[in-house]
């Protein structure tokens, strides 16, 4: 789309956290990450991850997207209203992007955007942000994420919610992302266990 920078850091967290799950993930990047191609691999996949440009539409949240390629009929924004098409089974989905945990309030439904459209498809937990996001700092934050994930995978007592909380910390360590604006964009919607 146009007036959208490049995210030379996407292509590296996408390549991280494919190293880091290894067999039996998938990773998709350029024209192969495509509207339809998501649509028809997401309901399989227990974990989700996208590193790209979000897009908050104030106006109808339900016309916020993501965006991916398009093609074969697909206009490659995944909208909120699209998501809660799918039948998804993942527990975790991570939109790595700008302002994807906003939306507008709606009486009887709360918040209604993409977090929303993700619980209402079958997502228990989402990691959204808040704000326009720094790529570098984003980058350094979910690898850190799905490092911690990885990590206490067999826990019982560490969920996904500790994992993002110790992802945060390990930001703050680098003096380059101390301030708030480069850690506190990301919050975890919904069961953090």
């Amino acid at each position: 789309m146009s007036g959208l920078g490049r995210l030379p850091n996407a292509a590296r967290e996408v390549a991280a956290l494919g190293q880091l799950y290894g067999k039996g993930s998938i990773t998709l990047t350029g024209a192969s990450a495509s509207e339809t191609q998501w649509k028809a691999l997401a309901p399989r996949y227990r974990v989700i991850h996208l590193a790209t440009h979000g897009n908050l539409n104030s106006a109808n949240p339900l016309y916020s997207y993501v965006l991916l390629s398009g093609g074969k009929g697909e206009d490659g924004l995944v909208e909120a209203r699209e998501i809660l098409d799918l039948d998804l089974h993942a527990d975790l989905v991570v939109l790595s992007a700008c302002e994807t945990g906003r939306g507008g309030f709606r009486y009887g439904e709360g918040l209604v955007g993409l977090s929303w459209a993700l619980m209402v498809a079958g997502t228990p937990a989402s990691v959204v942000s808040q704000w326009k996001v720094d790529s570098e700092s984003t980058t350094g934050l979910m690898v850190a994420f799905h490092e911690e994930l990885r990590r206490n995978q067999h826990s019982a007592l560490a969920g996904k919610a500790e994992a993002f909380r110790a992802a945060s910390l390990r930001l703050l360590q680098d003096a380059a992302f101390r301030h708030p604006y480069y850690w506190a964009g990301f919050v975890m919607v919904g069961d953090g266990f």
